[in-house]
């Protein structure tokens, strides 16, 4: 959330030095000190986004813990936003809007899973024998403690390798179209070197979102412990469930990941519309 704030802000900033600088004369700009400052903003942003396209896939690569390595993927992916905010044109300015809303749904439904995840493999502790409900520590904090659960929680499993995949850009999933749009705009308007830095690093980071998928679906589970049936100190059997509320959240965000290019007129016409009016005020 702190990041969208930022991109908002930013292209709030960008509106108001210069967005619609073709109806501007000439002589009016060179002229006016906003122009500079909209030219400054501007290569710095162009910085910016490569330098997180690079750091962001470079660094994730070497990370063994889920939160830091999903971090690490989030500063590859404000570099699509910041490159498509730099191009500055209509076209990319829908490209923008349509990157975050997507993300913001693939990334929210991806921690969504975690908890679940979480929740499953801590919510019992085996001591001395016996396993015990503990509900003090819900989350996943090692890439490993995900091995196996394709075994254990089949759709949930699923779930998450669509939203890992549409991270990584893989057809025909929402995240693909997103970033084929901010591409599209970039080499439309000449940004031919920090698009071939962004395809090539979109193939690097897919890697480390394949590291997931492969110790989720094909390692084996580690111990009893990863097991989401468990007893109770009086030898009672317990199952952990998922809200209602829970469930149909995750089963709703990755249906729309997945299913998004069957219609996608609606978010599309919507980011259109946004972009039009953004542009022109």
């Amino acid at each position: 959330m702190p990041k969208i704030s930022i991109i908002i802000f930013l292209l709030e900033l960008e509106s108001g030095l210069g967005i619609n600088l073709d109806s501007v004369s000439i002589s009016f700009i060179s002229a006016d000190n906003s122009f500079s400052y909209f030219v400054l903003l501007k290569n710095l942003l162009l910085i910016s986004s490569l330098l997180s396209l690079i750091i962001g896939t470079v660094v994730g690569l070497a990370q063994y813990k889920i939160k830091r390595l999903l971090a690490y993927s989030t500063i590859s992916h404000v570099g699509f936003l910041l490159l498509a905010l730099a191009v500055n044109t209509e076209q990319s300015l829908e490209s923008l809007i349509f990157y975050l809303l997507q993300y913001s749904i693939t990334n929210l439904n991806t921690f969504l899973i975690l908890l679940v995840f979480g929740y499953t493999l801590n919510s019992f502790v085996s001591v001395n024998g016996l396993t015990y409900n503990n509900k003090s520590i819900l989350d996943i904090k090692l890439i490993s403690e995900l091995k196996g659960q394709f075994v254990s929680n089949p759709l949930l499993s699923l779930s998450l390798a669509i939203c890992l995949f549409s991270m990584a850009g893989i057809p025909p999933l929402i995240g693909f179209f997103a970033k084929q749009q901010v591409l599209y705009s970039a080499t439309s308007s000449g940004y031919f070197f920090l698009s071939i830095v962004a395809i090539l690093v979109s193939v690097i980071s897919a890697s480390y979102y394949l590291k997931i998928i492969k110790v989720i679906h094909f390692s084996s589970p580690s111990t009893l412990k990863d097991n989401p049936l468990g007893e109770t100190s009086n030898g009672q059997s317990e199952k952990v469930y998922m809200t209602n509320t829970h469930s149909m959240t995750i089963s709703v965000l990755t249906l729309t990941i997945l299913l998004f290019m069957l219609n996608p007129s609606l978010l599309l016409n919507s980011t259109h519309l946004l972009a039009i009016s953004i542009y022109n005020f």
